[in-house]
């Protein structure tokens, strides 16, 4: 699953069934670090241009799986798989993401 930022500032949610990748696409060519995160407030924090935490409550919100049963549970397992590694903020409810920039 992606996290894809458009010229126009659009975010959308990508291959959201995909619960083995997961990644945050900024899709603006020689977009600055600082248009990716004012495209991405109150999604998910980009500290530098390599990594995004993204919340975990605004994924679970997002309009087409906010009511998915199995998308949540499978989304569940996705989060403990990531733990173990680091990639889960757990103070911040936050899970981390690497982010591709458009050429």
């Amino acid at each position: 699953m992606f996290i894809s930022v458009h010229a126009t500032n659009d975010v959308t949610f990508d291959d959201e069934q995909n619960f083995r990748a997961f990644k945050v696409v900024v899709r603006i060519p020689e977009a600055s670090l600082d248009e990716a995160r004012v495209a991405l407030a109150g999604l998910a924090t980009l500290p530098d241009r390599d990594t995004a935490w993204v919340s975990v409550d605004a994924l679970r919100q997002w309009r087409s799986v906010k009511d998915d049963a199995e998308w949540q549970k499978s989304f569940d397992a996705m989060i403990e798989n990531a733990k173990p590694h680091g990639w889960v903020d757990e103070a911040n409810n936050a899970i981390k993401a690497h982010v591709e920039w458009a050429a």
